[in-house]
């Protein structure tokens, strides 16, 4: 089976990607680690990505490669000193929650570990969430790593 680790932009996904590691690692599983850029905010949004990891050197040729290369990154970054062979990183472009959620059914995920921060009850109802969403709709157990203040 595969564990699912969907990342964002943040360096607060390093924990995420070690929470999930240490999943994999239990299980024997396999982890992917999935980072999407939302279809309206792709330039805009990696742009944000190329500030915070530094990614001048990278070939930026398709999204989805893009997106794919963030993960990478990200996992890099947060397992630096781990074993990486069970980890690959993947790509999209679109809906998160959606794209997340497919993810799962489609790699026949045992656990989706996705990450949250705290928000009051306006910023839910006015901004959504997609780990809210995540949590609502996923057919497989769910671990949120809170974000740390």
């Amino acid at each position: 089976m595969t564990i699912l680790a969907a990342v964002g932009e943040k360096h607060r996904s390093h924990d995420l990607v070690r929470t999930a590691y240490q999943l994999a690692e239990a299980y024997d599983d396999d982890l992917v680690v999935l980072h999407v850029i939302p279809q309206n905010e792709s330039e805009a949004h990696f742009e944000e990505l190329r500030k915070i990891h530094e990614f001048e050197d990278m070939p930026l040729t398709v999204e989805v490669g893009r997106a794919e290369d963030v993960a990478r990154t990200i996992y890099r970054e947060a397992l630096a000193d781990h074993d990486r062979d069970r980890v690959r990183p993947e790509g999209l472009v679109g809906d998160p929650t959606e794209s997340i959620l497919r993810a799962a059914d489609k790699l026949d995920a045992r656990y989706v570990v996705i990450g949250g921060r705290k928000r009051s009850p306006t910023g839910k109802a006015v901004f959504g969430s997609v780990t809210q969403s995540v949590l609502l709709n996923a057919e497989v157990p769910t671990v949120t790593v809170m974000a740390r203040s």
